[in-house]
């Protein structure tokens, strides 16, 4: 005679409740644990971060620019030359440029298929890294100085627009030299040097380092182009060329909103409160 032992079936109780509610959040919200697992270092790369951290300063810049008046005081050195080709094309609009930056980030944005949410206290961090990468370009300032052994004549350059005799306006400048000057010679030209030469078949690492130097060249001669254009001095120039590695070096590692920041913290702080080491 057989015995036949009945075993009892295990009801779908807490634990595999517990399973099965695992098991869909393994494969239903794979956005949402990735952007919990997220870092500050890559939250603070999203362009739409970027926007929300640039924005104040944008905003600040173009009621600051338009309160100096028409006659274009205030206004950086980028920021006239990319107006002046618009108002070429009948853009004359003074909100153009700065409606061309947010949707520019925007579109960016969208065209990558990142997050759009995180926490809006990442500004501060980016606030404090822009002031160290800030006071490292001034240290930097002082020995190329201390290379041409003219520490006692020379004051601190900044990579920004010129002294202005408005202490207000100068700072206005200052702003906008920030913000311009980076969407051209690091967002915009990095990547479209790097995009050229990798069509030519260049390796990435050469394509990266040529497209960099190229757009640091471009960077330090644009100072000394058009009206009013510096007068030319190795010193200035060398000091731009190496000024504008840098803010593309912060670019790649830390993110175009850390870069504008840093470029106007620095013209702030040795053109404005006339700091050095």
């Amino acid at each position: 005679m057989r015995t036949i032992i009945k075993r009892p079936i295990p009801k779908a109780g807490a634990s595999s409740s517990r399973r099965l509610s695992r098991s869909l959040d393994k494969g239903a919200r794979p956005d949402a644990l990735r952007e919990n697992r997220a870092s500050y270092w890559s939250l603070t790369r999203l362009p739409i971060a970027n926007l929300f951290f640039l924005l104040p300063l944008l905003l600040l810049y173009e009621f600051g620019a338009g309160w100096a008046g028409g006659s274009g005081l205030g206004r950086a050195g980028a920021d006239a030359w990319l107006r002046k080709a618009l108002a070429g094309l009948g853009l004359a609009s003074p909100w153009v440029l700065p409606a061309a930056i947010v949707v520019g980030l925007l579109a960016w944005q969208s065209l990558g298929r990142q997050a759009w949410r995180f926490p809006p206290g990442l500004v501060f961090g980016m606030l404090a890294e822009s002031l160290v990468f800030a006071v490292g370009l001034v240290g930097l300032s002082k020995l190329v100085d201390l290379g041409f052994d003219r520490l006692d004549t020379l004051q601190p350059l900044v990579v920004g627009p010129d002294a202005d005799p408005a202490r207000t306006l100068r700072l206005v400048g200052f702003l906008g030299a920030g913000i311009y000057e980076e969407a051209v010679f690091r967002l915009a030209m990095i990547p479209l040097f790097f995009a050229t030469l990798r069509a030519l078949q260049m390796p990435d690492l050469g394509a990266n380092v040529l497209a960099v130097t190229a757009s640091s060249l471009l960077f330090a001669l644009a100072h000394h182009a058009g009206l009013p254009g510096e007068s030319f001095h190795w010193y200035v120039f060398i000091f731009r060329w190496l000024a504008g590695i840098y803010f593309a070096w912060v670019f790649v590692m830390r993110g175009f909103g850390v870069a504008v920041a840093t470029h106007a913290a620095y013209d702030v702080l040795v053109g404005y409160l006339d700091v050095s080491f």
